[in-house]
Parts: structure tokens; C-alpha cells; sequence
């Protein structure tokens, strides 16, 4: 009776805010949808306007691991030969990803899914780095293979089922080798288990890991001519700005001080992203985008923690503020599209 009374006594706004959730859902979904006939649209007005990394991944002048070069390659053959099919292909895998994250979300049993999962759609600096562009087309699609491999080992991981933590190494190392980020957890995990001796968690992890290594890192050295100027192409851009000693001493840093004072004691699902930050330090200083940083940010949104609360009443509205960490994150993430706007126009 009294939640019927306190219903009959909101005001417009109020009633507007207990759907704060699907109406962000809503909106995130909304804007990709936009975007994409935005992107047509001013093509289609001024058809030399510049597709960006769209068109690179299409003409294929960028060196990829092998395993992307082939998922390249396919998206390819299915554009048949139009640059606006390999766009639409984009804007799949995009939402392809964000559908992936709403599930990882009900993995890990995040408290308030709904909500959390309409921040991370409307979320600037995700949006910015994958999605929005005024001056061209704002897809990576590599970023989105890398996400969907990711994603997929995240939604596998807190499940119970023995066959699902060989899903969760399988997935991680397809998304190492399909563009590096995580990489460093080859080491890590190796190095922790050799630690904690845990034999029986090694075996599964190199079951699923080495594998792959071989066949898409290693193997293609043999075959594919020219291959290996993938391992020098970083090096090769990087020597512009710093030497390779100089830039590599973030990474190794962080490597050191994340093993010696952490990597025995803490849970799996944190090594993946203490490797991306191992990867993207040294990416960063070798062509610094703020974007190599965002799968960091997943980490916090999947670890529900609660700052604090406040009463804002301001007699129209009349609610209870929780100020937890996907808050902070969003609103921390507004300060990151900042630094990248900073870093493109005085730094790039």
C-alpha cells in the first residue's frame, strides 16, 4: 500500500528515473543505430570523405596477427568489394560486443545488470573509441575481434563446470592472439602457477594456450612471407619518438612489481588486465591512443563496489544516490575522452 501511495505521489521526473535503466539501454542501442546511417549518409554526400581505419582494414595496408588477417580476409570476401558492406560488417561486431558484455554481466552476477549494462552502452569513452566520428568512419573492427575473444573467456570464467575454465584459457589466448593486448598472460599464468604449484591448473591452461600460440604467432614465420615485420612494426614507429629501452620500462615496472608483491594471492580474472596494462604501456609510448587503455576499465565495472550514498531532494526529486564504482567510471571515463582529445591534437 504505501509503495502504491509513494507511486501516486511521484512527480514526472521521478517516474521517468525508475526506468533510468531500460531508457539508457534504449538510448545506448539508439545512438549505434544513428551513427551508422550518419556514416552512410555523408558518404553518400561527399563520397571522397574518408572511411579511416574502415577503409585501412579493407585495403589492407596494416599488419595484423595472423588470426585477425584472416578474419579480415573473410569480412572482405563477404563486402564484395564495397567499402559500405565492410562498414555495415563494423557496426556488427560493435554491437556483436556490447550484446557479449550484457551476458558477462549476468555472469558475474553484477548487481543492478540493467543499469550498469545502459552506463557501459552510453559510456563516452568507449562510444568515442569504437563507435563516434565526425571527420570519418569510427569503427575498429579489430578492436571488436579482440573484444568478442575477450568477452567470451569473461562470461566463461566465474561459471562452475570444469570444461568452462578450458572455454575461459581458450578464449583468453585467441584474444592474445588475435591483437596482443593480453599477451602477457602466457607469463603470468605460467609464473603463478609455478608459484602456487598448482599442476592441474597449468595443464588446462596449456592445454588451451600453447596450441594457439603455435599455430597463429609462431607457425606463420614459416609461411607467411615477410611475417615477421609484424614483431618489428611497433619498434619501427616507436624509434620516432623514444627509444625501445626507454619505452619498454613502464611495462617492466609494472611486470615486476605485479610479481613479486601481488601475483601469488590474487584471482585469474585479474591477470588478464594487469596484462593489457603491461601491453598498452608500452603501446601507449610507441603511438600513444588513449583507447589501448579502455579494456582496463571493464575490470571496474566488474568488480561492484559501493563509495557511499547521499539524499538529493529537491522536492520535485526525491532520491537516494549510490556513488559506486560503474559511476566513477563513467564519469572518470568523460575525463579520459578529454586526455584523448588533448593527446590528438597536441601530440599526434
Amino acid at each position: 500500500m504505501k509503495n502504491e501511495i509513494y507511486k501516486e505521489n511521484q512527480s514526472f521526473i521521478e517516474k521517468i528515473l525508475d526506468h533510468k535503466a531500460l531508457i539508457l539501454i534504449v538510448a545506448g542501442f539508439a545512438i549505434r543505430f544513428f551513427m551508422l546511417f550518419y556514416f552512410y549518409f555523408t558518404h553518400t554526400e561527399n563520397p571522397l570523405k574518408s572511411w579511416g581505419d574502415v577503409n585501412i582494414n579493407y585495403r589492407g595496408s596494416v599488419y595484423y596477427p595472423p588470426l585477425t588477417m584472416f578474419l579480415l580476409d573473410l569480412f572482405r570476401v563477404l563486402s564484395f568489394g564495397m567499402v559500405e558492406i565492410f562498414a555495415f560488417w563494423g557496426f556488427l561486431m560493435e554491437i556483436i560486443v556490447v550484446i557479449l558484455f550484457y551476458f558477462v554481466l549476468k555472469s558475474f552476477a553484477i548487481p543492478n545488470k540493467e543499469y550498469v549494462y545502459g552506463l557501459f552502452l552510453i559510456n563516452p569513452f568507449f562510444f568515442l573509441n569504437n563507435v563516434f566520428s565526425f571527420e570519418n568512419c569510427g569503427y575498429h573492427i579489430t578492436d571488436s575481434f579482440f573484444f568478442i575473444f575477450f568477452f567470451l573467456a569473461l562470461y566463461f570464467y566465474p561459471k562452475e563446470e570444469e570444461w568452462c575454465k578450458y572455454l575461459f584459457y581458450f578464449f583468453l589466448t585467441l584474444s592474445a592472439v588475435a591483437k596482443i593486448y593480453t599477451l602477457p598472460i602466457m607469463a603470468l599464468f605460467f609464473i603463478k602457477f609455478l608459484m602456487e604449484k598448482d599442476w592441474d591448473e597449468m595443464k588446462k591452461f596449456l592445454i588451451c594456450s600453447i596450441p594457439l600460440v603455435l599455430i597463429f604467432l609462431v607457425a606463420p614465420i614459416f609461411f607467411i612471407e615477410d611475417y615477421v615485420r609484424l614483431y618489428f612494426l611497433w619498434n619501427n614507429v616507436g624509434e620516432t619518438t623514444l627509444p625501445l629501452f626507454i619505452r619498454m620500462i613502464p611495462a617492466l615496472v609494472i611486470t615486476g612489481l605485479y610479481m613479486v608483491f601481488r601475483l601469488k594471492e590474487v584471482d585469474l580474472i585479474e591477470i588478464p588486465f594487469v596484462a593489457i596494462l603491461i601491453t598498452v604501456s608500452f603501446l601507449f609510448f610507441t603511438n600513444p591512443y588513449i583507447r589501448y587503455f579502455q579494456p582496463i576499465l571493464i575490470l571496474i565495472i566488474l568488480t561492484p563496489k559501493e563509495f557511499f550514498t547521499f539524499k538529493l531532494n529537491f522536492g520535485f526529486i526525491q532520491r537516494e544516490i549510490r556513488v559506486d564504482n560503474n559511476l566513477v567510471t563513467f564519469y572518470f571515463s568523460i575525463v579520459c575522452v578529454f586526455l584523448a582529445y588533448l593527446i590528438i591534437i597536441y601530440v599526434l
